[in-house]
Order: structure tokens, then sequence, then C-alpha cells
């Protein structure tokens, strides 16, 4: 027999695996800043948006302010992506996009994962979910790893 609560579980023990699968990868394939932010190009998979500017389709969409506002970029699905590689201007943590998105959106199929490296934290963003970070995890995140 089949209960209402063996598919909630088998989501979170997924989830879970998924997430320890991704803090061993992040351990083994760190990201780094590179040349490349400092010349002006963006990483691989990774689109610059205008302020305020829809979430595209197939899409991760991070922005500075809550509300989907201010600087944006838009991560393909399947990108790992260090933030400190995305220059963002009128920050209050730095001038790139690591710890500084407030907004998130996953216009993809897959699970992405938000990286906060200074507390080795993983938060889960599902397919289709958008995200308006809470006060204590705020302006927290320095990577982007997917599943």
């Amino acid at each position: 027999m089949t209960t209402s609560f063996q598919r909630p579980n088998r989501l979170a023990r997924v989830a879970a695996a998924a997430a320890a699968t991704a803090a061993a990868a992040i351990v083994l394939l760190p990201g780094t800043a590179t040349a490349n932010s400092a010349a002006g190009h963006l990483p691989p998979g990774v689109v610059q948006l205008l302020d305020g500017e829809p979430c595209p389709p197939a899409t991760l969409c991070l922005y500075r302010d809550y509300g989907n506002q201010g600087p944006a970029y838009g991560i393909g699905a399947g990108y790992h992506v260090d933030l400190r590689d995305l220059p963002m201007s009128g920050g209050v943590n730095g001038p790139t996009a690591a710890n500084e998105a407030s907004s998130w959106v996953n216009n993809t199929d897959h699970l992405a994962l938000l990286v906060d490296m200074d507390k080795a934290a993983i938060r889960l963003l599902f397919p289709h979910q958008f995200l308006q970070e809470p006060p204590q995890t705020n302006d927290t995140v320095d990577m982007v790893h997917w599943v």
C-alpha cells in the first residue's frame, strides 16, 4: 500500500543525495576568479540581462535586488559558475555577483545548487521555482552548480 508520505520522503532523499554529490564535486572542482572577469568576458553559458528583464526559458537567473530587479545574469543549465567571475555594479559586498544576489528564477528543467562557500552551505533551487532570498541567506551565494 502506498502512502501519501512516500513521495515527499523520496524527493527529500533525492535532494539530500544530490546536495552530497554536489558538495563532493565542489571540493574536487572549485571555481576560481579568472582573468576573464577582469577582461570583461563572461564565463561560458552566462549572459548579462537588462535591469528587470524577465528570465529567459532554459535559464537560471540571478538578480542583485529583490523583485527580480537590478543588474542580472542568466546561467544556462549545466554551466557551473563562480559568481566572482560576474562583474556587478552597485553591490554592498564587492564588485562581483558573489554575495550579492537577492532574487533567483530557475526556468530550467534541472536542479540548481546555490553554494555559500563562506559557510560551506548548499541550498537547492528546484526546476521552475523562484526565490526571493530570506534575510538570513540574502547575499550569500558564491557559486552555482547543477545536478
